[in-house]
Order: structure tokens, then sequence, then C-alpha cells
């Protein structure tokens, strides 16, 4: 009787997002561009030699997926000079803030990052070449990936890397997604961007900005979220004069740390940085419309209607892109408004404290100067003095409790729409990115885990003072149905487990605001009322 044929088990996974490879070196002298997040090269260099050997019997047995803002376009101000070849013109406004997103421009934009990181793209190149899969899940940072010819531009730096893989390997084992990846009653990988309101995207199968809008380009242009505004017209400027600030996951984490702030800073903050806001009020460099348009809703169904047709069941696109967050319109008033908002809001709470503590102060000071004995307004001045500096401290509590509130409020939601997406996919697994926050939680409803990789990028935090470099060089590690959070130890050139926290028990997302698209998602096994 002939033997069963044993069915094939799903490969292997390791699972990075956020790299943040910019312009790295940009001179002889191996300086790096201001704006450089990415310093480990040679760690992840290290990384890949690990996996490449760990792998060597069978290489189809890993996959190797980047999960979005790999590559960030938004930090590449580099312009071409007069002696480069280019079939494009640079305007006033790209010569300060770096080029515009057009095909051809971004085309340049990743040939920088492919100059300034040799050493990554050898290693991609080099483990290309050994037999395994890359898998591409486009991010907020790299949302140039949409374009053909970025994307041809990636295979052909890989390709022409000296004892690398031949073009015809690279075309087969690079694959590219511009939403998510999916492998059907497993696991479900996207990069989660499309979870927060400054850095979501309203039409993400075509992110372009209406013609009317491009008109000074000759071919379409990138519709980038209010986040990525925020990042070329503001943050870029910061960190030419302050490079080594902490880099921020996300414009509302950067407002809340101005939040955290006291009042002198945030006014230090302004006199310094005030002519960014100038600049990026200027008509030429801005860009971006996050509303909706009559062509942009015509396009989307027409690509969802072609996805549509390579995923079971088939209304699974309009189910997941009914869970996304409805971006904040990226205009120059919403820009600024939002950019502003910490700062007022904080000159507001400071005044109205100060005039309302005063008064009290004031009525309670006289209340006690008609007490009789000396002792008597002794004491009683003690004990206002007391409550006084308790109340002070009080309303600093609650303040930053609030500003942390708001950062567990994002990872929470990511949290919930994790649970939805199962739900909707039937998979054991959903992982993210977009944080830098490395997490893993069980779904108990559904059955499933939600995972997240965290960052190789520096990261404030405060595990570095319990476990040094506890953040650092995250990623997933996918075997069968179980996903387990790992780092990369460099220094003992192994990967071990990252060190977590028990998660106490968290309440309930509270319910989609303004800014959420309400609507209510019903799974493909739920029955029609």
């Amino acid at each position: 009787m002939p033997a069963e044929p044993q069915q094939q088990q799903p490969p292997d996974l390791v699972v990075v997002s956020d790299l943040h490879l910019g312009e790295g070196k940009i001179n002889e002298q191996g300086r790096y561009s201001p704006m450089e997040e990415f310093f480990f090269d040679d760690e992840f260099t290290r990384f890949l030699g690990f996996l490449r050997q760990l792998y060597s019997d069978d290489p189809d047995r890993l996959a190797l997926v980047l999960n979005g803002d790999v590559f960030d376009f938004l930090t590449v101000v580099k312009v071409p000079g007069e002696e480069e070849s280019r079939d494009f013109k640079v305007s006033a406004a790209e010569h300060r803030f770096g080029l515009n997103p057009t095909a051809g421009k971004s085309v340049y934009k990743l040939q920088q990052i492919a100059a300034g990181h040799r050493t990554f793209f050898r290693a991609l190149a080099f483990f290309i070449a050994a037999g395994h899969r890359v898998i591409i899940i486009r991010g907020n940072h790299d949302l140039e990936l949409y374009f053909d010819e970025v994307r041809q531009e990636l295979l052909n730096q890989l390709s022409s890397v000296e004892g690398g893989p031949t073009p015809a390997q690279v075309a087969e084992q690079v694959e590219f997604h511009q939403w998510f990846y999916l492998e059907q009653g497993r696991v479900f990988i996207e990069h989660g961007h499309e979870y927060e309101a400054s850095n979501s995207i309203r039409y993400p199968l075509r992110p372009l900005l209406p013609d009317r809008l491009s008109r000074r380009e000759d071919e379409p242009v990138l519709d980038y979220p209010l986040g990525s505004l925020f990042v070329r017209y503001f943050y870029n400027g910061v960190s030419r004069i302050e490079p080594y600030l902490p880099k921020k996951a996300s414009f509302e984490e950067w407002a809340g740390d101005l939040a955290a702030y006291n009042l002198l800073d945030l006014l230090h903050i302004v006199r310094n940085r005030y002519p960014f806001f100038i600049q990026a009020l200027r008509n030429e460099a801005t860009g971006g419309t996050s509303g909706p348009t009559t062509e942009g809703e015509d396009h989307q169904r027409e690509d969802l209607a072609a996805v549509r047709q390579r995923v079971d069941p088939p209304e699974l696109p309009a189910l997941l892109g009914s869970l996304k967050v409805l971006p904040m319109k990226a205009s120059k008033l919403r820009f600024v408004k939002e950019l502003l908002r910490p700062l007022i809001k904080r000159l507001l709470s400071f005044l109205g404290i100060a005039l309302v503590s005063l008064y009290i102060w004031l009525l309670l000071f006289n209340t006690i100067q008609l007490a009789e004995s000396v002792f008597s307004k002794a004491i009683l001045l003690v004990l206002f003095t007391l409550v006084s500096m308790g109340g002070m401290l009080w309303l600093v509590s609650a303040w930053r409790q609030r500003v942390r509130r708001q950062v567990d409020r994002t990872l929470d939601v990511l949290e919930d729409r994790a649970g939805k997406i199962a739900d909707l996919t039937g998979v054991k697994m959903v992982l993210m990115g977009h944080t830098h926050v490395v997490d893993v939680r069980q779904l108990e409803e559904q059955g499933a885990t939600y995972a997240n990789s965290g960052t190789w990028t520096s990261v404030d935090n405060p595990w570095d003072r319990l476990h040094p470099d506890a953040r650092r060089f995250t990623y997933l590690f996918v075997k069968g149905d179980e996903v387990q959070v790992r780092r990369w130890n460099d220094s003992a050139g192994r990967p071990e487990s990252v060190p977590l926290f028990m998660l106490a028990a968290r309440p309930q997302p509270p319910p989609p605001g303004p800014a959420m698209d309400s609507r209510r998602v019903r799974s493909p096994r739920e029955p029609r009322r």
C-alpha cells in the first residue's frame, strides 16, 4: 500500500520592521546624515549570517519578512547636484525639504539609501542568493514602494551586488505586498499605520494626490498623510540641529512628549524652531490631502475588486478596510493646528490653574487672617501650605498619567484591531510593527496571538534602566502556529528572549471617535440577520 504523501510544513518566518534606513553615511569620512536612525548595518549583517547558517541545509524553510518602514524615504533630503544626470527638475522648496514623492525622484532617494547602507544591501543580497525568500510589506515611511519604478530599482540594487543573486533569482524570491501578507488559517502581517489617524492613508492601494494637486510635477505625486508631512517639513529640520533627540514613532507620540515638557521648555522649543513652522506654511512646501475624492473612490473600488480575486472570502478586503482609522486631513491649517495644540493647551491650562489657584489662595489667606490667636494662624498657614503643595503634586501626576494613557491607547487600538482581524481571517497570529514597542498579547476570545516586532533603531524607553538594549534588535520568530518575541544579541552572536512584564488587566478601549470608521464589521462566519 503506497505511503500517503506528507503535508508540507509552512516555512518559518523572521519578521522585522521599522529599521528606518535613511541616507546613512554621506561622505568619505563615514559621517552620517543628521536624520539617520539606522546605525546597525554590521549587526544586521551578522544576524542574517546567523540565519543563513542555521537554515543552510534547507533554505526554503525560512522567509524574511520586512514589515514596513524599512526604507525611510521621508528623511532623505539630498538632491542631485548640477553634475549629476537626472530627468527631473528640482524646485527651491525641494532644495530645502528634499525631493517630492514622485516615481522618478523616489528612485533617486532609494539610490541614496543604497549608497549609504552598502553593507545592509550586500547582506540582504547574499541572504537571497542563499535561497531564502524575502517578503516586503509597505509602511508609511516607505510609501514610495507603491511605484513600480521604485520596486524595480530595489531589485536592481540587490542583483547588482558582486557575488550576490542574479536578476532572475531576485525577481523570483523577493515579493512585495502593498497592504498585508496573509497565509490562510495561519498568519496575517501588516505594518499597522492604518490604525493611527495621523499616519492612516485614505486610499492605501493607490495613495496618490488628485491630478489638480500634483500639477507642479510631470508625474503622479504620493498623498502623504499628516505624520509624513510633519517629518518632512518639521522633524527633519529639528534633526539637522539636534540629531541626538530621541526618535519617535508617530506624530501623536511626539505631541505627547511636548505635553510632558514644562512651560519654559515649550517656549524655548518654539523660539528655536519657529522658522520651520514658517517654512512649512509656504505654498510650494505643502502637498498632502487626505480628503475623499470621487476619483479616489472610483479607483478604490477597482483596486478592491482586484484584491478580492486573490483572497478567500472575497469580501475580506472590504471588511479589513472598514477597520482602519480615518486619517486626519493633511492640510496646512491642520498641520499647524496639531503641531501647536500641545503648547496652546499647556498655556491655557497653566493660566487657568494659576488664576484659580491665586484666587483661592488669596481668599483662604484672608480667611486665615481672621483667626484670633497667633498660634491658630500659624497652624492654619502650615496646613494651607501642605494642602497647596499636595494639590500641585497631584496636578503634575494626573497630567503625566494622561500622557501615558495616550501612548497606551495606541497599543490598545492595535490589539483591538488584531482581534477583529483574527476574527475575520481565522488566523492564529496577527503581527504588526509601526509603534516601535515590542509586544505580545493573547487574544483569548479568538484563540489567537497578537505580536509587535518593535524596532532596531534607538528607542527611548524605561527598560534600558533595567536591562540594557532590552528593546534593541527585536524581531518576531514564527514557527508553525506559534510566534515568539526575540532580540538579536550581537555580542553573543545568538538570539535571545525579550524580557516582558506581566500585563495588567486593561479596560476595553473606548468606542471609535469621530476620526474612526465606526461601521460595524461582520465576520465572514457570522450569519446575516
